[in-house]
């Protein structure tokens, strides 16, 4: 029998249902629990085959693949922290990730074999490089130094021989955008994993016979803690694909017999202008889990017109948060534009700037304790003191409850820009155009957009404007070089100053009439 301790059940969860059944289905090849529980038995065995110390960081740089499934239960089972890097950041953001995080050995493949070399070429301590195909350019094979993938197959197949990690030990470190314009590391425990986990399951009250369709990053939690961890948890299965494709999506839903998938608005907005390729789309589905952006009440009613009524499933989270706090119910009433209520163990209440409870109805701060909120940024104590008060996360996010218990967001806080799901840093943007020849300051913000929700905009003050004027299109260009393509502004407005109020800060607020439609003559 498996203990029932929180730290075992992640450890032991694939497993706890070790069988012939399911458990992921990735290139058309279902892969089995025990067949899953054996491939991630092998990287553990790897990690301490490499001499890898307890809780050293392993970091990831891979597209959804079952390997990467298994690389993540090789690190919990070998007591390892993984470290997920999203595939498309550049070289300079790969090493500042792998350097903060204090990597020992990175996973990648041929795919990003080449920005790979290029981040480690910036690093006095790179770490040791291992290839899950083989590099068959000679000059970047000499560059990686990348260890043979036949290391893995040479591993047992036998659960590593560690002693058990503690509850509060580190599982995940994930690097998020932070309003200082460099990542913050979010280490999460095998508490905190273990506990959103059973959350998700038991909100979404999934079963073995659940199977989802996983088209987010696994790099992200809402890939990796609900549409993955959780599944498995719960004995169900999951569908992994490489990527989104929109012409394919219902093809795939109803060729696995899927009845759930997770999307962020920018899915759905895509969906829904991708023209029919099947009569019954959307038809055996329990509910599609909508996050990572609030979704517009025009684009819920539109999707559901055609796609089903009472599908989507609106939900909240932070990466500080691990997975899920907030959700509409599965079950019972919901109402539209709310992000939902509590999810239990979550405590959630709307604050001042004081930390006090407001009442029903006023707006202020998203503030969240539970189990579930992160240890820490790592390596950051100042910033982990700022976000954590008296165990309460205060989330950045301004919203009001109404006397029901549900939660409506009405803005941010913070200054970040949601791009697709995806956070952007301004400070980030800012400091790579200020370092074009031609631009003396600049200032980015989030501009909206139907598709994206949000689009990178930036307002820039020429170097000098009368002799060498920037171009829009350089400016871009330019950035494209130091940034990942979805950080990149695509729109550009040149002014003679930025607007700031008295003590100096810009009034990003201001910046969107530079942006604004000129009237029709």
């Amino acid at each position: 029998m498996h203990s029932k301790s929180v730290l075992t059940d992640l450890r032991d969860m694939v497993a706890a249902h070790r069988s012939h059944n399911t458990a992921i289905i990735f290139d058309d090849k279902a892969y089995s629990y025990a067949a899953l529980d054996d491939l991630s038995n092998q990287f553990g065995n790897l990690y301490l085959s490499l001499g890898l110390p307890p809780q050293s960081r392993v970091s990831f740089m891979l597209s959804n693949d079952i390997l990467l499934i298994a690389a993540y239960f090789g690190a919990f089972k070998a007591d390892k922290v993984a470290n997920p890097m999203g595939t498309r950041l550049t070289a300079e953001e790969i090493a500042y990730i792998l350097d903060h995080a204090g990597s020992e050995l990175l996973l990648t493949s041929r795919e990003y074999a080449a920005v790979v070399a290029d981040a480690l070429a910036l690093l006095k301590n790179p770490p040791t490089v291992l290839s899950i195909d083989a590099i068959d350019d000679d000059v970047l094979q000499a560059k990686l130094q990348a260890l043979p993938f036949k290391l893995l197959r040479q591993q047992s197949v036998n659960p590593p021989n560690v002693p058990a990690p503690a509850p509060d030990d580190g599982a995940l470190l994930l690097y998020t955008s932070g309003t200082t314009g460099k990542p913050k590391g979010v280490l999460l425990t095998h508490r905190n994993v273990a506990t959103a986990i059973a959350a998700v399951k038991a909100g979404f009250s999934l079963t073995p016979a659940d199977r989802t369709l996983c088209v987010m990053p696994l790099s992200h939690t809402n890939a990796l803690m609900f549409s993955t961890l959780s599944y498995l948890h719960a004995g169900g299965s999951t569908v992994i694909c490489r990527r989104f494709s929109a012409s394919e999506h219902w093809k795939l839903c109803k060729k696995y017999h899927v009845n759930s998938f997770s999307a962020s608005p920018t899915i759905l907005a895509i969906l829904l202008e991708t023209p029919p390729c099947m009569a019954d789309e959307g038809e055996g589905l329990k509910f599609i889990k909508v996050a990572s952006a609030p979704t517009s009440f025009d684009l819920a009613e539109r999707f559901e017109a055609r796609f089903g009524r009472g599908l989507l499933l609106e939900t909240y989270g932070l990466t500080e948060t691990t997975a899920i706090n907030v959700m509409n119910p599965l079950a019972g009433p919901r109402k539209r534009g709310s992000i939902g209520k509590a999810l239990p163990p979550s405590i959630v209440k709307i604050v001042d700037s004081q930390g006090t409870a407001l009442p029903a109805d006023e707006v202020g701060e998203i503030a969240i304790r539970a189990p579930t909120v992160m240890k820490e940024y790592f390596r950051d104590p100042q910033a982990t003191k700022h976000a954590v008060q008296d165990g309460w996360l205060h989330s950045g996010d301004l919203a009001k409850m109404d006397e029901d218990g549900f939660i409506f967001i009405v803005g941010r806080k913070k200054e970040m820009i949601i791009r697709g799901g995806e956070n952007i840093s301004p400070l980030e943007v800012e400091r790579v155009i200020a370092r074009h020849p031609s631009v003396r300051e600049a200032a980015a913000f989030g501009l909206s957009d139907p598709l994206w929700g949000e689009i990178v905009a930036a307002c820039v003050t020429p170097q000098d404007a009368l002799n060498k004027p920037p171009r829009e299109a350089d400016i871009i260009e330019f950035c494209k070089g130091y940034l990942a393509s979805f950080k990149v502004p695509q729109r550009i407005a040149f002014v003679d100053e930025l607007p700031r109020n008295g003590v100096g800060k810009i009034k990003r607020h201001e910046l969107h009439r530079y942006f604004q439609e000129q009237p029709a003559k």
